[in-house]
């Protein structure tokens, strides 16, 4: 307070003290409102509201420290009026040291009250510094855990993937080189049968050549089957041995559980070869010589002997099962009756025979049937089936086998969605063409199966 502010009338203190209470109680006020003003009126800095925890700005905490003594004493008393400025100022002090009689115990009191405020803001500030850099230390400690275990995390990831990726990769190769290894074995096995096959053929031909010489030689006429090479006219029309023992593997459920099964003109010892491996007892018999070498270079139990003297030979009732396949064509009437006679006598009660022949109901077989001119006449199914009963054979059944292919065979109109005139035309057609090809393109050969 500036002693120029007292009025020069008399001083009125008992007034000048209310006004100053009531400008301390003014200003307490404005401070409150200057603090919650904002906010009570929605005018709030946004900023400083979702403003990130801060300690405090250095120069904040230099005024906070320097103003906390609200003690005034540099001022002093005085008046510029020459006559009555020695009796104003001694007025003026009066006044002032009444003042300062009720003014200063609060100024005390606000003064400690802000040194505590002050103490405690600056004990906080050290302890949130302290924390702060607890937090910054722990947070660097965390992220450098979590880093490094992401990172172990990662390795071990990589390492367990890469690994499932070797196994895999090697299991692929292991697999993939099993199966290539097992494709080449078997055509390897094909080649070297093949080799077999054309080496053995290669030996025939030397045979018939040097037999051909001595018969040219001695002028010795020979029958037809002396001459005629037919290992090697079955390699070329009957088809290979492939296609030969997957054809019979057929009738291979018809001996299961057999232990004593007759082959009878086994051939080139394809259904031979199926009975050892499904552990079938067997053996076989054929009249031509070459083909018993090449089934005896197999490890066949093969005998050169024609069937009746093979048959007439056995004990009855000595054989579970009769296999004949493409031969029934070849015999005269009375040797294929004697056969099937014998058969009969020499199975078991149970056994089975199985006979399979041409088809002359498919013309399509039968204009090939002459192709071997070995073949004496075809047998009709019910022919053939009328001399299994005669012989005792009960339960007999037939089985067509080797269907003509579908190119081969005359093809019917599709009638789709036609609504047409020409819808009934058409399926009268259709159906003449399936009878056509019942009749033209039936199946090549057909078996019949006998229970004694």
């Amino acid at each position: 307070m500036d002693k120029s502010d007292i009025p020069d009338e008399s001083t009125n203190v008992e007034e000048i003290m209310r006004n100053i209470k009531e400008n301390i109680k003014t200003r307490r006020a404005i401070g409150v409102c200057a603090n919650a003003g904002d906010t009570a009126g929605g005018k709030a800095d946004e900023s400083e509201e979702h403003a990130p925890f801060e300690i405090g700005k250095p120069e904040e905490w230099d005024y906070v420290n320097s103003n906390r003594d609200i003690q005034n004493d540099n001022y002093f008393i005085s008046s510029h009026r020459r006559i009555l400025g020695k009796v104003l100022v001694k007025g003026r002090e009066l006044v002032h040291g009444e003042v300062r009689r009720y003014v200063d115990p609060m100024v005390w009191k606000q003064k400690e009250f802000n040194a505590s405020i002050v103490r405690i803001l600056n004990d906080i500030a050290v302890r949130l510094g302290g924390i702060s850099a607890q937090i910054d230390g722990k947070i660097a400690q965390s992220q450098s855990t979590i880093s490094a275990q992401v990172d172990d995390k990662i390795t071990q990831s990589q390492s367990t993937i890469s690994a499932q990726i070797d196994g895999k990769i090697a299991q692929s190769e292991s697999k993939i080189s099993s199966e290539i290894g097992e494709q080449v074995k078997s055509v390897i096995a094909a080649m070297n049968e093949d080799i077999e096959n054309r080496a053995w053929l290669a030996e025939i031909l030397d045979g018939r050549i040097a037999k051909e010489s001595v018969r040219a030689s001695n002028t010795i006429s020979e029958s037809h089957a002396d001459y005629i090479n037919y290992f090697v006219f079955e390699e070329r029309f009957r088809g290979t041995r492939a296609d030969i023992k997957e054809r019979q593997s057929a009738f291979i459920k018809y001996f299961k559980g057999c232990r004593n099964v007759l082959d009878i003109g086994c051939g080139r010892g394809e259904f031979q070869e199926l009975l050892r491996d499904y552990e079938i007892g067997g053996h076989g018999i054929d009249i031509d010589e070459d083909m018993v070498n090449f089934c005896k270079s197999k490890g066949l139990d093969v005998e050169k002997i024609d069937a009746v003297s093979y048959l007439q030979k056995l004990e009855d009732k000595s054989l579970d099962g009769i296999f004949i396949d493409q031969v029934v064509e070849h015999l005269e009437q009375e040797y294929l009756i004697k056969m099937l006679n014998l058969s009969f006598m020499k199975l078991i009660y149970g056994g089975t025979i199985v006979v399979e022949t041409v088809n002359p109901l498919s013309f399509f077989s039968f204009a090939n049937f002459y192709i071997d001119m070995s073949h004496k006449r075809p047998v009709h199914p019910e022919t053939l089936r009328f001399l299994l009963n005669a012989a005792g054979f009960r339960e007999i059944k037939i089985e067509l086998i080797a269907p003509v292919r579908d190119d081969a065979r005359l093809k019917k109109i599709k009638i789709g969605e036609r609504r047409d005139g020409h819808r009934e035309e058409i399926e009268i057609y259709n159906h003449n063409i399936d009878m056509l090809n019942a009749i033209i393109y039936g199946p090549q050969d057909y078996a019949l199966i006998g229970i004694k």
